[in-house]
């Protein structure tokens, strides 16, 4: 995926101007608690599209979630492409059962990669992007930096007026361990980046919201 290129699948939500909405993916994991905490703590709202295989290793970051405010929305069982609305089906299921007690009457999705632009009966989305700082090269030190990654999401929402930003809490456990790797190897950066993308957007005067309900049929 390109940092310029947004992926506005067919059931993102509309954002105000000025305005936008954090979104993350592939979580939860070791810090999520810690970056809800900080995202409440700056009463920003924000979604966390979470994958099954995370939940069963770091759920208990579900609670942080829930008691700070943030949506809790859904990515999948494992991280890969929905090729069929009926594997997107099966998989956003056996991810919305882990965590049934966690959703809201909304429940959103986003798939894996963004492949797959067609809606699933019963869940609103999916889910695209507005900007993206290739935040998982930092994860995986492919070469992208802190300051690169901000500077990318700040630069297409300046240009946008807005929209969703689209980060990554983690990385999913069977995507690095069968690339050879274990979490040790990873460089989980997304408190500071999200921590420094808050500023810059307040200094560009953007205010930051929740996706809004998706518009009654």
């Amino acid at each position: 995926m390109d940092e310029d290129t947004a992926n506005l699948l067919c059931g993102t939500p509309v954002l105000p101007p000025h305005c936008v909405a954090l979104t993350f993916d592939d979580g939860p994991g070791p810090q999520s608690a810690e970056l809800s905490l900080m995202l409440g703590g700056e009463g920003v709202p924000a979604t966390f599209f979470v994958l099954g295989e995370s939940v069963e290793r770091y759920g208990q970051a579900l609670d942080t979630f829930r008691d700070c405010g943030h949506v809790i929305a859904l990515h999948g069982e494992f991280h890969r492409p929905f090729t069929s609305v009926r594997l997107a089906a099966h998989q956003l299921r056996r991810c919305r059962q882990r965590i049934a007690g966690y959703l809201g009457s909304t429940i959103w999705f986003r798939p894996p990669y963004g492949i797959g632009d067609e809606p699933v009966e019963g869940y609103a989305g999916p889910v695209g992007w507005h900007a993206h700082g290739r935040d998982w090269e930092i994860t995986y030190r492919r070469g992208q930096t802190v300051d690169g990654c901000v500077d990318g999401i700040v630069e297409t929402l300046v240009r946008s007026d807005g929209g969703i930003a689209l980060l990554h809490d983690y990385a999913p456990y069977t995507e690095f361990t069968e690339g050879g790797l274990n979490e040790a190897d990873l460089d989980l950066r997304i408190v500071e980046i999200t921590s420094r993308l808050i500023g810059r957007l307040r200094q560009h005067g953007f205010s930051f919201v929740a996706l809004p309900d998706p518009a009654r049929q």
